[in-house]
């Protein structure tokens, strides 16, 4: 019985916190995707315009050491959630409504 309700109280406040999370990421995303797309092309005018020069190959070198530098953890992650499971079962599925309803 202290399982089930141990499961009940992870799954409601997994749900309930991350549904405002969701909820937020959502319209907080849609004003940052805004800002970047107006900068972007202010950027392209102004190199277009000629206001601008940029060395598109020296980005590109340095693109390529930063992603080889970059060690993403994924096993630690993975464990994480899996010792988690209700919570996160909950989270995501209360991160999916909030987005949907923002």
């Amino acid at each position: 019985m202290e399982a089930i309700l141990f499961i009940l109280k992870s799954w409601g406040i997994g749900l309930l916190s991350v549904v405002a999370v969701g909820f937020i990421s959502k319209k907080i995303s849609k004003i940052l995707v805004f800002f970047i797309a107006i900068a972007f092309i202010l950027l392209q005018v102004a190199i277009y315009n000629g206001h601008i020069n940029v060395d598109w190959l020296s980005w590109k070198d340095t693109a390529l050491e930063v992603v080889k530098q970059t060690n993403i953890p994924t096993t630690s992650i993975k464990d994480i959630i899996l010792r988690n499971i209700p919570f996160s079962v909950a989270a995501l599925i209360g991160f999916v409504f909030g987005f949907k309803k923002g």
